[in-house]
């Protein structure tokens, strides 16, 4: 069983919803409408589809202080957005 006392930095870098949510826990915010989670070589990749990117614009960036790889590619032919987020210190590793 986890234990709640571990250090938060090791916690939110569990996944990126862990980073996002602090010291309060997971928090999966609203513009993330569409999510999947892909693993593969040692790494895992966290996929999210979202129609609202300017909501997520703070979050990202916090994301990416946290040491998280964002990626965002616009879909030409439509409103969806794909959001790529992989942990910095885990593809190195892998």
């Amino acid at each position: 069983m986890p234990s709640f006392t571990e250090d938060t930095a090791t916690n939110s870098a569990r996944t990126p919803y862990h980073a996002l949510g602090g010291a309060e826990g997971m928090r999966v915010p609203a513009w993330a409408q569409h999510r999947s989670v892909y693993r593969a070589g040692g790494r895992t990749l966290y996929l999210i589809e979202t129609d609202r990117v300017s909501d997520a614009t703070l979050d990202l960036k916090r994301l990416s202080r946290a040491g998280w790889e964002v990626q965002v590619a616009e879909d030409p032919t439509g409103p969806a957005t794909r959001i790529a987020l992989t942990r910095r210190e885990l593809a190195k590793a892998a």
